[in-house]
């Protein structure tokens, strides 16, 4: 192994929208850009590594925005469908469309990334410190 990084954020106010973008910010301009190529990243469930591309309708969602997503994915459905079996049907295939955009940062480059389990603690090394 010829480098382990571990980095910790932490706010007194937790995490704010601007520090995900000055995160995101950082992994393209300062971690990227040292890492060698095809690395391996091993991220944690903090809120700023879970921010999503296209997220999955919620069920607050509005019947038209989850016939779209569905639509764009190539899922079979039917617009008479009432929005509960349309929601059931996005359970369904949620994780199989699930993109986290900081895996999208570093998949572009060339490099993995492998997330910790959640609520495991103890298999992130961070916490030892």
């Amino acid at each position: 192994m010829d480098l382990l990084t571990m980095l910790y954020l932490r706010s007194n106010q937790g995490i704010s929208q601007g520090t995900i973008e000055n995160y995101e910010r950082w992994v393209n301009t300062k971690l990227i850009p040292n890492l060698k190529d095809n690395s391996a990243v091993v991220i944690d469930n903090a809120p700023y590594h879970n921010k999503q591309d296209d997220p999955a309708p919620t069920t607050s969602s509005r019947k038209a925005e989850m016939i779209k997503w569905l639509s764009e994915r190539n899922i079979v459905h039917s617009s008479t469908m009432f929005k509960p079996e349309l929601y059931n049907l996005i359970q369904a295939y949620k994780p199989t469309y699930k993109k986290y955009k900081i895996d999208e940062i570093f998949s572009k480059s060339g490099h993995t990334v492998l997330r910790l389990p959640p609520y495991h603690p103890d298999l992130n090394p961070i916490e030892l410190i």
